[in-house]
């Protein structure tokens, strides 16, 4: 198990005890856990025991539990609660921002034990004269209702990757001279994965690959289709064809509908079966190669065939990391830490950006830790240079739009990221208004995370966006394209627009340790879907080149 499923057992396990009215000191305890190994940098899978307890806040009793989760999948204490709780309760805590003491209220109030049933409560008014409830409240709980139902059953980018490269390997292992790979949404790289496709080209039968194990469990076949499960549950489709079809059907399996269909529109009367390498798809119409991230839509068909597709941007051009954060506030790397490794990794230079001081719930730095942090900055440079540590900050946009700190603060950064972190229900004009305001601030350098949306848990807010890009570009603002694959925001559908008005996109991984770097990646995916090149990236530009940018 990864460290990120470790942590939410414990998450979720600190909310059904408390469902239960469990003893107050265990529930804070796990969900101390939960906030402590989602940001290890370290895999527990690869940790002795006395490194488990070793860590802050984990002795002998959660690491146990830590133990049983790394070897055998599950934890004993947590299956004991899912099964005196309904499954459906349980499902309920997984609704953003409606939380156990709610979920526990209407379990035990109204008899509510299903998500749809809570619905159906919000429709009928039922929870409008409940305590703690009211007509605000609930009209808002059925908005986070309806969102979760649209999401359930799909994955975020990260996750399908990884389920889809677990089912790659472990065909390749039973098949070895199989064709395989990962095709439809998982290799167009959406932001919000529906299903899992996996192609093999293999001319036997494949049935052969269900008998004497226990990893793929199948579940129905339809034609040349197996539906199959994972042990973790986890669902996906395996379509067969056979080797000498491979690139056809690989193809035919990677686009959108609107894509294959305006491709085939463009090209009446080609004969694109029976090809077993992709390539030779576009190299028996002379076009250049089509990345599977663009195959979405018939403005990629377009382009191609007039030879205008985009040099996309690659892993390899990110020259600097522009959004990481430290101990100083909620990070779980030293500022030492998080340079040494950017520096590793080929950066040549890092933007330290920690959360500023109205963020007390992740340890925001006041204006002495600014400028405590900033002496320690000083000397990393004269000690790791050539690489370049820029000090920077990422401010809260308050509610009316203001940064966080005063202009006497604020001139000492080298660049501000300026992000909304608070009072998220906004309609599209208070929205649009206060990210307008801080866009206009001089201080402000690059626009954080734009709507503030977590995929599949939060809806971002609206706002305006002709308004926002032609502020963007007035006033010389960069837009983020968070990397982290539950926010990718900027919406990879945006950038068209952005880069069309003049605006840099900076890839940033809003890293809190020192792995959370590795989630550039993602945003490259997501910068590559959206059809930006190299030149439009902020941080692709070399160090001298950002310093020149900054001023």
């Amino acid at each position: 198990m990864s460290n990120k499923e470790i942590a939410n057992a414990f998450d979720e396990l600190g909310n059904i005890m408390e469902l239960h009215d469990e003893n107050q000191f265990k529930i804070r305890s796990y969900r101390n856990a939960y906030l402590t190994l989602r940001k290890l940098d370290r895999p527990l899978a690869s940790m002795n025991d006395a490194e488990i307890t070793g860590i802050p806040g984990v002795g002998a009793a959660i690491g146990g539990k830590i133990r049983e989760l790394v070897g055998f999948g599950k934890m004993k204490t947590l299956e004991e609660y899912r099964a005196k709780t309904p499954p459906g309760v349980v499902e309920m805590l997984q609704i953003s921002g409606f939380g156990p003491k709610k979920v526990k209220l209407v379990w035990e109030e109204m008899g509510v034990e299903t998500p749809g049933e809570l619905w159906y409560a919000c429709n009928e008014n039922r929870l409008v004269e409940v305590k703690g409830f009211g007509k605000k409240t609930q009209e808002d709980l059925q908005k986070k209702l309806e969102y979760f139902f649209k999401s359930r059953d799909k994955m975020h980018l990260d996750a399908a990757i990884e389920e889809a490269d677990f089912i790659t390997t472990f065909l390749t292992g039973r098949l070895p001279d199989a064709k395989i790979s990962a095709v439809g949404e998982v290799r167009r790289r959406l932001s919000v994965v529906d299903s899992i496709e996996i192609l093999v080209g293999f001319d036997g039968d494949l049935n052969s690959i269900f008998q004497n194990q226990d990893i793929l469990k199948l579940e129905k076949q339809e034609s040349n289709r197996f539906f199959i499960q994972l042990e973790n549950d986890t669902k996906a489709v395996l379509v067969q064809c056979g080797r000498a079809e491979f690139g056809s059907k690989m193809f035919a399996t990677s686009g959108s509908k609107e894509f294959l269909d305006a491709f085939v529109k463009q090209n009446p009367g080609v004969d694109f079966k029976n090809l077993a390498d992709e390539k030779q798809v576009f190299e028996k119409i002379a076009w250049p190669f089509v990345a599977p991230e663009i195959r979405e839509n018939s403005k990629t068909v377009e382009l191609a065939a007039a030879g205008n597709l985009p040099q996309l941007i690659e892993n390899q051009d990110i020259r600097g990391v522009l959004h990481v954060h430290t101990n100083y506030s909620d990070g779980i790397n030293t500022l030492r830490e998080m340079c040494e490794h950017a520096k590793s990794l080929g950066c040549q230079y890092i933007g330290i950006t920690d959360h500023s001081q109205s963020a007390f719930y992740a340890n925001g730095l006041k204006a002495d830790r600014v400028l405590l942090q900033m002496a320690e900055i000083d000397k990393l440079n004269l000690e790791l240079a050539p690489f370049r540590i820029f000090k920077g900050i990422e401010s809260d946009i308050l509610n009316d739009g203001n940064l966080d700190y005063p202009t006497e603060i604020l001139e000492k950064f080298d660049f501000v990221i300026a992000s909304v972190h608070s009072n998220l229900k906004m309609n599209l004009e208070k929205a649009t208004e206060r990210v307008l305001r801080a866009v206009e601030n001089p201080f402000t350098k690059i626009l954080g995370h734009p709507t503030g949306r977590l995929l599949l848990s939060r809806e971002g807010y609206p706002l305006d966006w002709p308004r926002i890009f032609a502020a963007c570009a007035k006033n010389g603002v960069a837009m983020e394209l968070n990397s982290n694959p539950y926010r990718l925001d900027l919406d990879w559908t945006l950038i068209p627009q952005a880069v069309e008005m003049g605006i840099k996109i900076a890839i940033n991984p809003d890293a809190h340790s020192r792995e959370g770097i590795s989630d550039l990646k993602y945003g490259v995916m997501a910068a590559r879907k959206g059809g930006l090149t190299a030149k439009n990236c902020l941080n692709h530009l070399s160090a001298e080149e950002f310093s020149v940018w900054l001023k």
